[in-house]
């Protein structure tokens, strides 16, 4: 697994039962957390890519369809969404309301944008617990564990 992913999966909280990791890509993520006891859903947008991820990890729960929206409302403790912009995850939390409501935790992990990302999360309710960088060859990756204020 690449160096940023094991980052991100160090972020996910010890105490979690369930996550989903949104925008999965090839599962390397969604695959680590399976192993280490989590219950994971995997959600890929397009079809090519859903198709892949479904090929690659048949015993998971795998869903098509844009962000949070295939996703139910306590399903899973959390969510990690990887490899987004800032401005990008900031939408697809706001997209999805009664969703993110539910949650405890989220991973977020910034391509690029990430203050952005702080400042909205700032006016959305969220507290960041955790902020480690890390580098990944010649780019820099930011990783956030934040929770909403009401699940403190």
């Amino acid at each position: 697994m690449a160096p940023r992913l094991r980052a991100v999966a160090g972020v996910v909280p010890h105490t979690a039962a369930s996550v989903a990791d949104v925008g999965a890509g090839d599962g390397q993520l969604a695959r680590h957390l399976r192993a280490r006891g989590l219950h994971v859903i995997a959600t890929e947008r397009r079809p090519g890519p859903y198709a892949r991820l479904r090929a690659a990890l048949p015993e998971l729960d795998c869903r098509q369809g844009e962000g949070l929206e295939v996703l139910r409302p306590g399903e899973f403790d959390g969510v990690v969404l990887a490899g987004f912009g800032g401005h990008t995850i900031a939408r697809v939390l706001e997209a999805s309301p009664r969703v993110v409501q539910a949650l405890k935790w989220l991973v977020l992990q910034p391509q690029q944008h990430a203050d952005h990302l702080l400042a909205w999360l700032g006016g959305a309710g969220y507290r960041v617990d955790l902020r480690a960088t890390m580098a990944q060859g010649r780019h820099s990756y930011t990783v956030l564990l934040v929770r909403p204020y009401e699940h403190s």
